[in-house]
């Protein structure tokens, strides 16, 4: 009889937590939330980097909502879906926490450095790089013959 009873008891508990955090079909997945949440930090950074850095007479809030639809558009996410999705997310702080973890595990990413490019100098009618051009390295002085 006791072993009934607990059966039925942890199957309760188990049911209850299941549902407790389980992610109903009109919420973003957390791996969708994970993208737009991802996507939004990058446009925050764009804006704070180079777009209000140049222009200090641009509103803040105004381009980060103007960011955040470009954000939302490209992610194929409305709105009020993303704001019912994260609404979600907050009242359940172990699913948010586990998003957010996954977010700050992503390698920011790097700019690729393309080997410098032959080029042709008019001038010397001598095939050079750019690397060559840099002004730290000391470059042998063409010579002029006077004949």
């Amino acid at each position: 009889m006791r072993i009934g009873l607990l059966i039925v008891c942890f199957s309760i508990c188990m049911l209850g937590c299941k549902s407790k955090n389980a992610i109903p079909n009109e919420i973003l997945p957390p791996k969708k939330m994970q993208a737009v949440l991802w996507d939004m930090m990058r446009a925050d950074q764009f804006l704070a980097d180079y777009v209000l850095n140049k222009d200090t007479a641009l509103k803040k809030q105004a381009e980060s909502i103007k960011l955040y639809q470009q954000v939302l558009e490209l992610n194929n996410v409305t709105k009020e879906k993303f704001q019912q999705s994260f609404a979600f997310y907050k009242g359940h702080p172990n699913l948010l926490q586990a998003i957010l973890d996954s977010i700050v595990a992503i390698p920011a990413p790097t700019l690729e450095i393309k080997k410098p490019v032959p080029v042709k100098d008019s001038l010397n009618n001598q095939t050079d790089t750019l690397a060559a051009k840099d002004s730290t390295v000391k470059q042998k002085k063409p010579t002029i013959s006077t004949h």
